[in-house]
């Protein structure tokens, strides 16, 4: 049996008769594999005490201590009472640490947060280095994980932050929320105290300690290392523009190495020889230190993991240049300047040419003796224009020998030449046209060639998304819907080659259907 088939039948059956408690227990396990602590917050009656009750029997012949602290809570009561013999007859101060927590495998701290700095004092030893000082001896404990729970999170100002940060994980336990889980939780007999698990799935100190040792070997990849390099700028970030009364996000550099260290964790036990980035999202439970910054450091993660996180990343700038100048080279190639510009005579008031550079005194011509000008000379009347008569403005005023000029728009007056005043009609305008069939069908082997650079880079990723990604929704540990953020850059990098295949049919489709004299642009 791999050790994924182990640690999912476990879990199973560590939640047999437990409701809605699958996250709460499964990151109790985690840690206890890791060898880390575990901060449960939550109103009392939400089966925090059950949850830590339910993971001895993940351990062959585990052993549990729970202790409901209080503000007059004595070392005596967790560590053991003195040995009265060994004083008396050895002048040795020792404590009798059978069935207390030095010799238990998982430890459950309720109230934590009420005990005195004795105890906090002698619990960081035992959290951090899981040793007890027992007298002259240091005691090698046993203890696997060491659970911890309240309804509240140590208060700021009594020295009590050592110890919160000696908890790694960190999770907010609720009550049954769905209506026939809750209706089977108070209406069905449970058995929730009963070890139901056989023993070949439970762990045995042989398994523990040659897991621990396989652990350390788990590769953390450059990517996971990225992640986490850009949840430390987010938090950076953060920490400066906080406000001065609120709580900063602060993780040691030890914790750090136990994120890490969690993280392989997870890997191990699902059967990988590396972190992924779905182990990456447990990251979330192990920063935040004030209920205010749980979503915000969700978010941090989220982010790291979305933009930061993915090692497979797809260059198209090349194909969307291609792209371009193909584009631009059908533009060239299917259009042409239409000229529909002309000269006119300007003509005025719908009857008369105006005569440049003569005298005012025979400044017009009919329209209709200028159409009628030949190579003769003709006795024609020449007009000018009063401007004191609005009504006659243009006026006869005599006639002269002329005759048809030796341009369109001129005539010859008493034998000089003088020209019609013109204007010019019309515009330059771009038109389309259809390419030629031999062009045509070098531009389709061009697209054929672009649409078959882009199918090979869709393959690539589906490989890809295939062979990294196809266990993003087995992580043990993690939520499958987390898996849709991780691939969301696989997703996007397929949506932006898409939008590229669909411009260039259209592309291809212009020029096909393209229609000769379509204006295009005015220049």
């Amino acid at each position: 049996m791999s050790v994924r088939n182990k640690i999912e039948k476990l879990l199973e059956k560590l939640n047999d008769g437990v409701i809605e408690k699958e996250k709460e227990i499964s990151m109790t396990l985690l840690s206890a594999v890791a060898g880390e602590s575990i901060f449960l917050l939550g109103a009392p009656g939400v089966a925090k005490s059950l949850i830590a009750r339910r993971l001895k029997y993940a351990f062959k012949d585990g052993t549990s201590f729970e202790y409901l602290m209080n503000r007059f809570s004595t070392p005596d009561e967790i560590f053991g009472p003195v040995s009265i013999s060994k004083l008396k007859n050895e002048d040795k101060y020792e404590r009798i640490v059978k069935n207390y927590l030095p010799s238990a495998d998982v430890v459950f701290l309720d109230e934590i947060w009420k005990a005195g700095p004795s105890i906090q004092n002698a619990l960081l030893t035992v959290v951090n280095e899981k040793i007890y000082r027992n007298g002259e001896q240091e005691i090698k404990i046993p203890m696997k994980a060491l659970i911890s729970a309240s309804n509240e999170l140590p208060a700021t100002g009594e020295g009590l932050d050592a110890l919160w940060d000696r908890f790694l994980i960190r999770l907010t336990v609720e009550g049954v929320s769905d209506k026939n889980n809750f209706n089977n939780m108070i209406s069905k007999q449970l058995n929730s105290y009963k070890d139901s698990i056989e023993e070949n799935l439970k762990i045995t100190e042989k398994e523990y300690g040659e897991w621990s040792k396989e652990i350390d070997k788990i590769e953390v990849p450059e990517n996971i290392l990225n992640v986490i390099h850009f949840i430390r700028s987010y938090i950076s970030e953060y920490n400066k523009g906080l406000e001065s009364n609120k709580k900063e996000v602060y993780i040691s550099d030890r914790r750090w190495r136990k994120i890490v260290r969690l993280l392989r964790t997870s890997a191990f036990l699902n059967d990988r020889k590396s972190v992924d980035l779905m182990d990456c999202f447990i990251i979330r439970e192990c920063l935040w230190d004030d209920v205010e910054q749980m979503d915000i450091v969700a978010s941090f993660v989220k982010n790291s993991i979305e933009k930061h996180g993915y090692s497979f990343s797809v260059d198209m700038s090349g194909i969307i240049e291609e792209l371009r100048d193909f584009q631009n080279e059908i533009k060239e190639e299917t259009k042409f300047v239409k000229d529909t510009r002309k000269t006119v005579p300007v003509l005025v008031e719908d009857k008369y040419y105006e005569i440049e550079e003569i005298d005012e005194n025979k400044k017009f011509i009919k329209k209709e003796d200028f159409d009628s000008l030949d190579s003769s000379d003709k006795d024609i009347y020449l007009y000018r224009n009063y401007n004191n008569y609005g009504e006659n403005r243009i006026k006869q005023n005599s006639y002269y020998d002329i005759k048809k000029g030796s341009s369109e728009f001129s005539l010859e007056i008493n034998h000089t030449e003088y020209k019609i005043k013109t204007r010019i009609d019309g515009e330059k305008r771009t038109e389309t046209r259809r390419a030629n069939p031999k062009l045509e069908a070098l531009w389709n082997e061009q697209v054929e060639k672009m649409l078959d650079f882009t199918g090979k880079k869709k393959q690539e990723l589906e490989e890809y998304r295939k062979k990294d990604f196809g266990h993003l929704r087995t992580n043990l540990f993690v939520d499958s819907g987390l898996a849709e953020i991780v691939e969301s850059h696989i997703n996007n990098s397929k949506r932006e080659i898409e939008k590229i295949e669909i411009d260039i049919r259209k592309t291809q489709n212009d020029y096909k259907n393209m229609e000769n004299n379509k204006p295009v642009e005015s220049l």
